[in-house]
């Protein structure tokens, strides 16, 4: 049977310094961001931060969550727009020709 030890383990701190689990959760934001990018993986990534993942992650930074999405909408519309794979343009345009 498993017992909680919630009330033997020690709670986080509201320490500023980003320790052990912060780091690595704006490790998977950073990379999220870098993958909205690439044109295959934007479905993906736009999911993830309209989800709840991201909303618990906002959470376990301290962030708020909607100056989160702001911020990072506005950093990701400053971007170049990604460019598609030569594959993906190569099969749109075969697939227009005939209108």
């Amino acid at each position: 049977m498993l017992i909680s030890d919630d009330n033997l383990s020690t709670r986080p701190s509201n320490d500023l310094a980003p320790q052990g689990a912060q780091v690595l959760l704006i490790h998977v934001i950073s990379q999220a961001i870098a993958d909205h990018g690439v044109w295959t993986l934007r479905d993906e990534v736009d999911a993830f931060f309209c989800g709840p993942a991201f909303a618990r992650y906002c959470v376990m930074l301290g962030w708020n969550e909607e100056w989160a999405r702001r911020r990072i909408q506005r950093f990701v519309a400053r971007r170049r727009p990604a460019a598609r794979q030569p594959l993906q343009l190569r099969t749109i345009r075969s697939l227009t020709r005939g209108r």
